[in-house]
């Protein structure tokens, strides 16, 4: 009888007003229950009944009661939902078609209005938008949470599905992403505003890559000198011959920022006729270049004499990693000519001069492998090849530093802008207590000597004469990350006052950028490009964005292939790079899969465990059991398609 009484309605909403409101987020639990977050130390329970009205992620204003001496919050208002327009899977409930959005989503799947009968199927991704939320339903509405199907994304069997689902949240989150390579309709023609290049033509250039590599931007050729010093010159591929600034595909290319290599698809720049054509130094053609012409002296130091020019180029033959690598082992049956030979030779003995110049006054850094996943006919990984350094890999990484180390110094001297690549060490507020820590290790280090290059450089060259690399990675945390800038600051990591990277202008737009302000420095009249802090800044987010995007595909490629491995409890060893609050992530090393082993994975006395995130150590009743830079044996225990994650447990 007190239904519809409109004295009681009024009695319950004074009352709601004289609470205590409180905003937070929300925090759903496997149970039925969760939790209203409100900061990092203050959380209230919601009771299952007032969770039916709020999804995992929403932040809400709610009141705050309590009820048997516990606090609990009432869900009032939605301040701002956690799905609004996302990507999702359909499944099949009780015959009807529903949708299970990606993780952080924690909550049953959502029911869906599904107009188009027979477009979508069990299995299907799609892109679907919240249509009802329950705290948004006006009384004795819909209290339920109710999901719209906007547009397919891919079917259930479409082979693309890591990379246009991958592509499609990243769009969705507000960033630009391509899915494929721009196209120009009109002829190219090389534009060089009258300024003549030099005739290099004749000069012995060659190129060394990956086999199948078709974007092949940078050529070298060295000499030596009456001196006993060697002349290396770096020439690199000059797609600003073709590319004004402002045009159309300027344009494609500054919002792209970078070529996307993804495992089985590369998604280029720039048009794939100039990137893979016109750009590219292919063997026995004529191509513009930048090239810089440097001395180096036989203790391996760079001199500051460096030179560029405008130039047209052939490279005499393309060589890859593995026959160079070979060859200057004297392991392989292919034969340079005698000119090549020679040459190879000259470069591996400049490029074993600059690292060892390097290692005493710099650093060097750990050779980490790369691995490249081979695909095969149906988008599967077929093998995961490990591509560790090697000679050839280390000649070219030499000499394309000395020519960026050249191009830093060209443009502060110049410039005094540009697109810089930065590192600027360790954080100053954490200087003093480094010094401390590393007192009690016995390196014996001033704060404000650890905030300079030589400083940094100084204690990398005695963490590595120690061969300290757990000591070493702690050490990290209290670095700051790499950046990049339109003013020359220094590369602490490198050693160097400034460091401008440009010989990629096919693949990044800032080294694009870098070559046109060069340009403007050999030819005074030439438009040079105006560098903005919002300019590096993009730069950044899609140097980052690149980055995610590839981690992703490289996540979803991987569940499928550790499939078995998971059924067969397949055995790996894998080294510890990070340890946080719930466990710690290792690295495999024979294929290069990132998984995660929670605490209780690791030990089965989790009472006698302790996490130390600051230490880089788990231990277990006072012994330390686990550290960053271990190596374990690890086997798979879990293989998350929703959250893209690898789970594992140790081999005790």
């Amino acid at each position: 009888m007190f239904k519809d009484n409109a004295l009681l309605a009024q009695l319950k909403q004074d009352i709601q007003e004289t609470l205590p409101k409180v905003e937070g987020r929300v925090k759903a639990t496997d149970k039925n229950y969760g939790f209203l977050e409100v900061d990092k130390n203050k959380s209230y329970f919601i009771a299952p009944p007032n969770m039916k009205k709020v999804m995992h992620g929403d932040i809400i204003e709610a009141t705050i009661s309590s009820e048997k001496n516990k606090e609990q919050a009432t869900p009032v208002s939605l301040v701002t939902p956690a799905l609004t327009t996302f990507i999702a899977q359909i499944t099949k409930q009780n015959n009807k078609l529903v949708l299970v959005p990606p993780a952080p989503y924690k909550g049953p799947a959502l029911p869906s209005q599904i107009e188009t009968a027979g477009k979508y199927g069990e299995g299907d991704y799609v892109l679907a938008r919240l249509a009802n939320h329950p705290l948004n339903a006006k009384e004795n509405s819909n209290s339920r949470p109710m999901a719209k199907v906007e547009s397919l994304i891919c079917k259930h069997d479409d082979n693309s599905a890591p990379w246009l689902v991958t592509l499609a949240k990243y769009k969705l989150q507000g960033l630009d992403l391509a899915s494929k390579a721009p196209v120009q309709s009109n002829p190219w023609a090389i534009n060089d505003h009258g300024y003549v290049r030099h005739d290099l033509n004749d000069q012995l250039f060659f190129t060394i890559d990956g086999e199948s590599t078709l974007d092949m931007d940078d050529a070298v050729s060295i000499s030596l000198l009456e001196n006993g010093h060697w002349q290396l010159k770096v020439a690199v591929a000059d797609p600003s011959a073709y590319i004004d600034i402002g045009d159309e595909i300027d344009n494609q290319a500054r919002s792209r920022g970078y070529t996307h290599y993804l495992p089985g698809q590369h998604i280029t720049m720039l048009p794939e006729d100039l990137s893979h054509d016109l750009c590219s130094l292919r063997e026995n053609q004529q191509r513009p270049a930048l090239v810089c012409t440097m001395e180096i002296t036989p203790r391996g130091k760079l001199l500051d004499n460096a030179q560029f020019c405008l130039a047209m180029i052939t490279s005499k033959a393309k060589l890859n990693y593995a026959q160079v690598a070979q060859f200057l082992s004297g392991e392989s049956q292919w034969q340079p000519s005698e000119a090549i030979a020679q040459a190879l030779a000259c470069l591996n003995d400049m490029a074993f001069a600059r690292s060892v110049w390097r290692a005493k006054n710099t650093q060097l850094f750990d050779a980490q492998p790369d691995y490249r996943l081979v695909l095969n006919q149906d988008k599967k990984i077929e093998e995961v090849i490990v591509e560790h350094q090697n000679v050839a890999r280390n000649i070219i990484e030499e000499a394309m530093l000395c020519a960026n180390f050249s191009a830093g110094a060209l443009l502060a001297a110049n410039q005094s802008t540009g697109v810089f690549n930065t590192h600027p060490g360790f954080e100053p507020e954490k200087a003093n207590k480094l010094s401390t820590l590393l007192a009690e290790h016995g390196y014996i280090y001033h704060p404000e000597h650890l905030l300079t290059t030589e400083g940094f450089c100084q204690l990398q060259r005695e963490l590595t004469s120690r061969n300290d690399n757990y000591f070493a990675a702690r050490l990290r945390k209290f670095q700051l990350y790499a950046n990049i800038s339109d003013m020359p600051e220094p590369h602490h990591g490198l050693g160097v006052a400034q460091y401008a990277t440009w010989t990629s202008p096919i693949r990044k737009f800032g080294d694009l950028q870098n070559h046109r302000l060069i340009k403007s420095i050999l030819h005074s009249d030439f438009n040079a490009p105006t560098i903005s802090l919002s300019d590096v800044e993009l730069l950044k987010e899609q140097r980052d964005n690149q980055r995610m995007v590839e981690r992703d595909v490289n996540n979803w490629l991987y569940l499928d292939y550790l499939a078995d491995d998971l059924i067969n409890l397949s055995q790996f060893d894998a080294k510890v790079f990070n340890i946080n609050r719930g466990g710690l992530m290792a690295k495999i090393q024979c294929n290069g899969a990132v998984v995660f082993l929670p605490l209780n994975n690791l030990t089965k006395d989790r009472k006698g465990s302790k996490i130390d995130t600051e230490l880089g150590t788990i231990t277990i009743n006072d012994q330390v059991a686990y550290r960053l830079n271990d190596t374990i044996t690890l086997t798979l225990s879990d293989l998350n398609s929703e959250k893209l994650s690898i789970t594992g447990k140790v081999i005790l």
